[in-house]
């Protein structure tokens, strides 16, 4: 069952409170392909992305689609950004900024958008610079319409004005505000800032044509030069979290999101998570630690810089736990999915994976074997004490 109550603003704002608790109803209704496709509500799904996500350094949240970054950014450097935002190693393409081409999907990142930033952090005004998060349309025809202030008397918007990265057009779905898209042109009495931020932008050619998502779902245009978060499609299928947490809670974690602990099929999938850990945790000087000790990549050790000690080589900074395990039969490592998790060239570190035997008595307490599966930075596994607190990566739903 959907919730509304994700959102309590103040009780004196109550014709805001009227409108959330509308957007909200609206979204679970909008948004139930995705619950039953996670199997939790709505509300559960998006507490628990918070609850992995809230904590990375790189002021990422990534979810199954899309990835919303916080730092603020003009259009352009954003759609830099996220044309250099490769996880995938399955694919090779450009990234770019989120497509929104449907209810579904705008409702999802206005979610992100609250989640990532909360309400009551902003500034009141209606178009202060946290509030918006710039998508990848924008306007590629007529884009020097004169602006006419007057709604009634403007040209007719034409949505193949507009286009997203693949060329194709809002035609089937835009949610546009009252009035906009306006394409106004930088006045005389705009805030001194936005000439700053303008640069070279000449006043009759400067125009309002790139697209941004309010915290309501809300689209209006927007002058290139201003800065806002900006969201990334993203075509990964890792969620990684820098929370510290023992392999069975790192487990329950990912599933209170709708997702599972991470699983990696093959080399591809290794690198692809690897990479992710990476990224979002960090690279954090693991470097010396490729190849020196089992079958990963082969990393020649030369200056004092690049060796890697005892220390580094198990610091906490430098492994995550994914979701395989040999806790029911020894040796037998599997998935979540309960496939197999060895493959031809499994990556273990040096002796790993059949080094755990039974499970020890410490102090007369029965101690657990060393039955999960755990991946490092430069890309080798090992079977480790699952009572380690440690990062931990989620994986969604495959197909």
């Amino acid at each position: 069952v959907c919730s509304a109550h994700l959102y309590e603003p103040p009780t004196d704002l109550k014709k805001e409170q009227k409108k959330m608790n509308t957007f909200w109803i609206s979204l679970c209704v909008i948004a139930v392909t995705t619950v039953l496709s996670l199997d939790v509500s709505l509300e559960q799904h998006v507490q628990g992305i918070k609850n992995l996500v809230g904590s990375l350094p790189q002021h990422a949240f990534p979810t199954c689609g899309m990835v919303l970054f916080t730092e603020l950014t003009n259009y352009e450097t954003a759609e830099d950004k996220c044309r250099n935002f490769h996880l995938a190693a399955s694919s090779q393409e450009e990234g770019w900024l989120v497509e929104v081409n449907d209810a579904e999907k705008n409702a999802y990142l206005t979610t992100l958008l609250n989640l990532a930033i909360p309400r009551e952090s902003h500034d009141s005004y209606q178009y202060a610079t946290s509030k918006w998060v710039w998508t990848g349309l924008r306007k590629t025809n007529n884009i020097n319409t004169k602006h006419i202030k007057k709604v009634s008397k403007r040209i007719p918007y034409n949505a193949e004005d507009w286009t997203w990265h693949d060329g194709s057009s809002p035609t089937e779905y835009s949610n546009w505000n009252v009035g906009q898209p306006d394409q106004r042109p930088l006045k005389k009495n705009r805030k001194s800032s936005d000439y700053e931020l303008a640069g070279t932008c000449l006043k009759k050619k400067c125009r309002q044509n790139h697209m941004r998502v309010d915290l309501n779902g809300k689209w209006d245009d927007a002058f290139d030069f201003e800065e806002h978060p900006y969201a990334c499609d993203y075509k990964g299928r890792y969620i990684v979290s820098a929370e510290l947490k023992t392999w069975d809670a790192a487990k329950a974690a990912c599933e209170a999101a709708g997702l599972t602990l991470a699983a990696a099929k093959n080399p591809a999938e290794t690198e692809e998570l690897r990479s992710a850990l990476v990224y979002f945790l960090g690279a954090g000087g693991f470097e010396g630690c490729m190849g020196a000790f089992g079958n990963g990549p082969s990393y020649l050790l030369g200056s004092s810089q690049t060796q890697c000690t005892g220390e580094k080589r198990w610091s906490t900074d430098h492994w995550a736990w994914v979701g395989g395990s040999d806790d029911a039969e020894e040796g037998n490592f599997i998935w979540q999915d309960g496939s197999q998790v060895l493959y031809d060239g499994f990556p273990w570190i040096a002796k790993a994976g059949g080094d755990n035997g039974k499970p020890k008595k410490k102090k007369g307490v029965l101690q657990p074997g060393q039955n999960s599966l755990t991946l490092s930075k430069w890309g080798e596994y090992d079977d480790e004490f699952g009572t380690v607190e440690r990062p931990f990566a989620c994986e969604c739903a495959r197909g």
